[in-house]
């Protein structure tokens, strides 16, 4: 009788044994504190510069045993020489090469193309993430989450983009995309990230700050974006152009989260920095460039002074480039008259010869000139609406070759009394039918020129960073000044 009850004491010292050390092992566990850094950029349009650094501080932190996520929002596959020639591939090799843990897309990352887009994805040691962005069957594009486990702590990260895609890209290649709503999207993906045990949720987030729905819902911890949230989510973006890189501290313990935001200014060209960069990142930037240099290289023309391009100038004002650029429309095409967005319009080209090198990086889209069937009332309605946002710097701006039109910037937009003047003297005339000059983007109604859809009779030209470079080959006369091609008058002065 003894030597049972002996036996079941031992049993039952065991079998509480069993239990208290596990509830001892998971107590400990509650009181650690699990420590995360994001390492994030957004908006480089094709731009390299701040792969280096952002390889060295994951390498750096990971050497020390850190935890780290490498989160871009989008903007990537487009917008540079090299990244263009080769349809967004050369950047996709990079980022591969960085380690790169999730990427969202935006609007440029479909430039080439849906097909062209899942391509790239493919390419991808990290997944492209989008939850809200559908097929015409309703069927999500790309994955819309992705879980990391960091030795038993999940960090759930889902990709989330504006259905302003849908304007800010060219009709024909977005026309078979459904964008749910943000916000909708967003509370379903914090829910199911929850049930899947997610002690972390990152929205990776391409939206923005322009009139924009709020994605901010309880649940969410951090948002990699530049969009104004309220409540619990730290919001962060760096900018444009590569030129800073962001870090997120995050700091879980007890089921509490705090988190602290910065950015890492990239040095620029011969800049002392404390941060060194990664050289096989920098050699894998070289390989890639070199591919292309044969092309670029090549000198189409010259000119004696500056070509302005730059992003604020080309948005609010007529310059010596966007004259040059519409005028080189006109005469590619035969046209009397040409029209161009300033958002298509992206750096300036130096004094000197020039090269395709410097043509392709002001006109990075290469889109292709039309001419198109306007009646004077929908190119005067076209004119209103590329100022309607005056002063402030919008891609829609309006530039223009042919025609000269003066607008009161204190009217109302769509009625400030746009008044135009025909370059050669003759009256214009809202009842007329003009053939016009212009891009396809724009003769498919992007960047909002929905009335150029009333048009007819669109005929295909070629590319105009191809015909700026045949125009400069005439030596054209290159002007300094602008030439009041568009005026801003306040009528009640």
């Amino acid at each position: 009788m003894l030597n049972k009850k002996i036996k079941a004491i031992i049993f039952l010292l065991a079998f509480l044994w069993l239990i208290i050390i596990p509830a001892i092992d998971i107590c400990a566990a509650q009181g650690e504190t699990f420590k995360l850094t994001v390492i994030h950029i957004n908006d480089t349009h094709g731009r390299t510069e701040a792969e280096p650094y952002i390889s060295t501080l994951a390498k750096d932190l990971k050497a020390k045993g850190e935890n780290v996520l490498l989160l871009d929002a989008g903007d990537r596959l487009h917008g540079q020489i090299t990244t263009n020639l080769s349809r967004g591939e050369s950047v996709v090799k990079i980022m591969n090469e960085v380690g790169y843990s999730a990427m969202v897309p935006g609007n440029h990352d479909f430039n080439f193309g849906i097909e062209r887009l899942k391509e790239l994805s493919d390419l991808m040691n990290f997944p492209l993430l989008s939850a809200n962005v559908l097929d015409i069957n309703s069927s999500n594009l790309f994955p819309p989450y992705t879980i990391f486990d960091f030795d038993g702590t999940y960090i759930g990260v889902f990709g989330i983009a504006t259905p302003e895609i849908l304007e800010k890209s060219d009709p024909r290649i977005v026309s078979g995309l459904i964008f749910d709503n943000p916000t909708r999207t967003a509370r379903a993906m914090v829910a199911e990230l929850q049930t899947q045990g997610c002690d972390l949720i990152i929205a990776l987030a391409y939206m923005g700050l322009d009139s924009i729905p709020d994605i901010n819902t309880f649940g969410i911890d951090v948002i990699i974006d530049g969009h104004m949230t309220k409540d619990d989510s730290l919001v962060a973006q760096t900018g444009f152009y590569g030129q800073h890189i962001g870090i997120v501290e995050i700091e879980l313990s007890d089921g509490n989260v705090s988190k602290i935001a910065r950015t890492v200014s990239v040095p620029k060209e011969n800049e002392v920095a404390e941060l060194l960069p990664d050289k096989n990142i920098i050699a894998k930037i070289a390989e890639e460039e070199a591919k292309v240099e044969p092309i670029t290289s090549v000198v189409v023309g010259k000119t004696p002074i500056l070509l302005n391009g730059e992003k604020d100038q080309v948005r609010t004002k007529e310059t010596n480039l966007t004259n040059l650029i519409t005028d080189s429309m006109c005469w590619a095409t035969g046209a009397y008259m040409s029209f161009i967005d300033g958002g298509n319009i992206r750096a300036s080209i130096e004094a000197g010869d020039i090269t395709m090198g410097q043509i392709l990086a002001a006109l990075p889209f290469s889109s292709s000139i039309v001419t198109i069937e306007l009646r004077g009332a929908d190119l005067l309605e076209a004119l209103e609406y590329g100022v309607c946002s005056y002063p402030n710097p919008v891609g829609q701006f309006i530039q223009v070759s042919g025609i000269n039109f003066e607008f009161d910037p204190t009217a109302k937009p769509m009625r400030r009394g746009t008044k135009v003047a025909m370059a050669n003297g003759e009256t214009f005339d809202i009842n007329k039918i003009y053939t016009v000059a212009t891009i396809d983007f724009l003769a498919g109604g992007g960047d909002g020129y929905a009335m150029i859809l009333k048009g007819s009779n669109v005929v295909y030209f070629q590319s105009n960073a191809e015909a700026l470079a045949q125009y400069l080959a005439t030596d054209p006369e290159i002007k300094e000044e602008p030439e009041n091609r568009i005026k801003a008058i306040d009528s009640k002065r």
